[in-house]
């Protein structure tokens, strides 16, 4: 299983690194750019610009525009806005090494899913996937200390099983984390914001369904057209969505579900899906992931990132590995949350007065500083509206402090059985989606973006109800809406 260590992650460094002498090398002046043999690399010299790509992307406006002419785009931009102005548009999930005469620029896909960890050691700029990996070049700046102790000993972390603290922080005081819609630049050493970029209006919701639908189902057909995809389906809106643009190339694809934390036949995340495939004739099929881990697997699973989930994600992981094929890439509908009102449900936006007004969101947090810190630094250098350009304060921070964390995170560990396909990880998907009215992405509507999106394009995709309620939540929901009627005006449960 040692082509499982580390799988799918990179490391660029100016230490002598002796451990990983099958990996793919590239020498990058003073650095030397060490790559899983299974993470996908491509590179582009054009005049004096050098640039790496770790990952794969893809155009979904020319399907047929390869990563090299994409990578070409990117060289013969002048500075940071009109890169970013090149990947406003794109799809994937990547990191991008852009080296010029004078500086090096880092930037990662719109949501961060490619981890990119970075600290400044002996002189130089060391960056890794994450932190364990960059251990092997910084050493004891990666030490469990106070910021580790305080997050896996707090009473959230030993009772969430997924368990995250907001991206652009790490648990060492001197490794750093890229967070979503910034870039690094090698000369100041320091990260900077490239987007919002625009002032943020509600457009008309007609357009704006027929553009972000479009663009949804051209991402999914691209990435039908270049990987070998594989949709997770389950009972919610987000794989609902993805299934219904499917609907052109489903017969190149497969479709699963996964079984596990004591599902059964009975559970909506297993009903719904095979209720679905006898309706749609879909190639799917179910995904045991409640096996007994092989402790080879484990072990390796533990040691690929200083965050593991081995006693949950981490048997879903080997479940996986034992039906996914080799070059199968796996699709999940994740940052799909961001453009669903997820933490104002109400689609009401509530006032914010500080950072710490963030807690409120997570309050198993409350007492870990250097989480506080982070969520006040994070609101203070983002409330002024000439940065956040007027954009939901929310939206944004779903996107970068939650979806460039514990989604991150989630497909890092999952690189060990499957690469991962996002097709709602695009900027300028999230930002269509934000830039519709509240009312028709959040739930008092019953997020009815999603709906006239599935209904557009595969109307069967709701022949089965989306996340029907359990016999308890049905309970709790008659409960509240009888003592509504009968005057209480609150009920706490």
């Amino acid at each position: 299983m040692n082509h499982l260590k580390y799988r799918r992650q990179f490391l660029l460094t100016t230490e002598p690194i002796t451990n990983l002498n099958d990996w793919k090398k590239r020498t990058l002046n003073k650095h030397t750019l060490y790559i899983h043999p299974d993470l996908t690399t491509f590179y582009l010299n054009h005049n004096k610009t050098e640039i790496v790509l770790l990952g794969h992307i893809l155009n979904p406006y020319n399907h047929k525009e390869t990563e090299l002419e994409i990578l070409k785009k990117i060289a013969v931009s002048p500075n940071p806005i009109d890169i970013a102005k090149v990947l406003y548009s794109l799809s994937g999930r990547f990191v991008l090494l852009i080296k010029s005469e004078n500086r090096t620029l880092f930037f990662n896909d719109a949501c961060g899913l490619r981890s990119f960890n970075y600290s400044y050691y002996n002189g130089a700029l060391q960056i890794a996937s994450q932190p364990l990996l960059l251990k092997l070049a910084v050493g004891d700046l990666v030490t469990k200390k106070e910021r580790y102790f305080s997050f896996f000993n707090s009473d959230y972390r030993k009772h969430n099983k997924e368990n995250w603290f907001p991206s652009g922080t790490t648990l060492y005081k001197d490794i750093h984390h890229l967070a979503p819609n910034h870039y690094l630049d090698s000369e100041t050493l320091s990260q900077h914001r490239y987007w919002p970029n625009e002032k943020y209006t509600v457009n008309d919701y007609t357009s704006s369904l027929e553009k972000f639908s479009n663009l949804l189902q051209n991402i999914l057909i691209a990435g039908s057209e270049k990987y070998n995809l594989s949709l997770g389906i389950t009972a919610g809106f987000d794989s609902r969505i993805i299934l219904s643009t499917c609907k052109p190339v489903k017969e190149n694809m497969s479709f699963y579900t996964l079984k596990y934390r004591n599902m059964n036949n009975s559970s909506r995340d297993i009903k719904v899906p095979l209720k679905l495939n006898k309706i749609m004739h879909l190639n799917h099929k179910i995904i045991n992931c409640e096996l007994t881990t092989d402790p080879d697997f484990a072990k390796i699973y533990e040691e690929n990132s200083d965050m593991s989930h081995l006693d949950d994600w981490g048997h879903i992981a080997y479940g996986i590995s034992k039906t996914f094929k080799k070059d199968m890439m796996a699709i999940k509908g994740s940052c799909s949350e961001t453009g669903r009102c997820y933490f104002y449900k109400s689609g009401k936006h509530p006032k914010l007065n500080s950072g710490i007004d963030l807690i409120d969101y997570n309050t198993n947090w409350k007492g870990i500083s250097f989480i506080e810190n982070r969520l006040t630094n994070w609101f203070n250098t983002l409330k002024e509206d000439k940065i956040n350009f007027g954009y939901p304060i929310l939206d944004l921070f779903h996107w970068e402090i939650s979806t460039g964390s514990w989604q991150m995170q989630n497909q890092l560990e999952w690189d060990i059985v499957h690469e991962t396909f996002t097709p709602f990880n695009n900027r300028e998907l999230l930002d269509t989606m934000l830039r519709i009215d509240p009312k028709f992405r959040s739930r008092p509507n019953n997020y009815q973006l999603y709906q006239d999106t599935i209904l557009k394009f595969w109307p069967e995709v709701l022949s089965q109800p989306v996340n029907p309620p359990t016999l308890k939540e049905w309970i709790k929901t008659s409960i509240k809406k009888i003592l509504a009627k009968i005057g209480v005006e609150k009920y706490n449960h």
